[in-house]
C-alpha cells in the first residue's frame, strides 16, 4: 500500500485568487500521482480480448482503389456521427456514468472502467495530489470553487484529487452539498474530465468527502508554421 502525502485542508470560504488557490490546494507541495499506473491499468483494460492479427504482411496498395477509398470515407463518416451523438450527450447531460449509492456510501465512474482501478481508488491506493474543502460555501459558492479546483488540476494534470463536501446531518435539508457535487461531477462538463469517485476512508473524511480521479490531461501538438 503507498504511503500517503500529507494535504492541506483548503477552505474555500472566502474564494482567493488563482495564485493563492494553486498554494492552498497543495500547500506549497509537490505532489506526485499515479498517473502512469493509472494509464496502464485503463490500457489494459481497453486491449482486454482483443488478439493479435495472425498475418504480418501488409498490403500497402489496395487492389481496388476505388472501393477501399469509399470504405475509409464510410468508417470517417460512422465516426463523425458517433463524436457529435457523444458531444449531445455530454451537453444534455447524459453521460454514461453508473453511480450506486449505499447508505451514506457513494461510488460513480464511467461506463466501463476498469473495477479494479476504483477499487485501487477505493482502498485509498492512490495518492491524493490535491484537496478542497467546501464546508460553509452555499450551493453556488461551491459550483465555482469546486469548478475553479477541478480546473486547476487537470491544468497541473494531477490525476486523484480529494473533495470535502461534508456529511449534511446537521441541515434541516439534508446532505444538499454532497448531492450537488455527486450531480456536478457526473453530469455535464464535469463529465468530461472525471472517470470516478467513491466516498473516502474514515481518516480522509469518510462519506463526508470523495476520493475523485481524473481523465489524463490532452496534451495539445505544437505545429510548426512554414513563412
Amino acid at each position: 500500500m503507498k504511503k500517503r502525502g500529507k494535504h492541506s485542508t483548503f477552505t474555500a470560504k472566502h474564494l482567493p485568487s488563482s495564485k493563492e488557490n494553486e498554494t492552498s490546494y497543495e500547500n506549497g507541495q509537490t505532489a506526485t500521482g499515479p498517473d502512469e499506473e493509472i494509464e496502464t491499468e485503463l490500457f489494459l483494460s481497453a486491449m482486454k480480448g482483443v488478439r493479435p492479427i495472425e498475418n504480418n504482411l501488409a498490403s500497402f496498395y489496395p487492389e481496388n482503389k476505388a472501393s477501399a477509398s469509399e470504405n475509409v470515407l464510410k468508417k470517417a463518416r460512422e465516426e463523425d456521427r458517433s463524436i457529435i451523438n457523444e458531444l449531445k450527450e455530454l451537453v444534455q447531460g447524459k453521460s454514461k456514468f453508473d453511480i450506486k449509492l449505499t447508505g451514506e456510501y457513494v461510488e460513480g465512474h464511467v461506463v466501463p472502467i476498469d473495477p479494479k482501478i476504483i477499487h485501487k481508488l477505493k482502498d485509498g491506493k492512490y495518492t491524493m495530489q490535491a484537496h478542497i474543502d467546501l464546508h460553509g460555501l452555499t450551493r453556488e459558492e461551491a459550483r465555482i470553487a469546486l469548478s475553479d479546483f477541478i480546473q486547476f488540476s487537470l491544468r497541473k494534470g494531477y490525476r486523484t484529487v480529494l473533495v470535502v463536501h461534508g456529511r449534511g446531518l446537521k441541515s434541516r435539508q439534508g446532505p444538499v452539498l454532497k448531492k450537488s457535487v455527486i450531480e456536478w461531477l457526473s453530469t455535464g462538463r464535469f463529465s468530461r474530465i472525471v472517470l470516478g469517485f467513491c466516498s473516502a476512508r474514515p481518516c480522509d473524511g469518510g462519506t463526508g468527502a470523495l476520493y475523485v480521479l481524473l481523465r489524463k490531461k490532452v496534451k495539445r501538438a505544437k505545429w510548426k508554421t512554414t513563412v
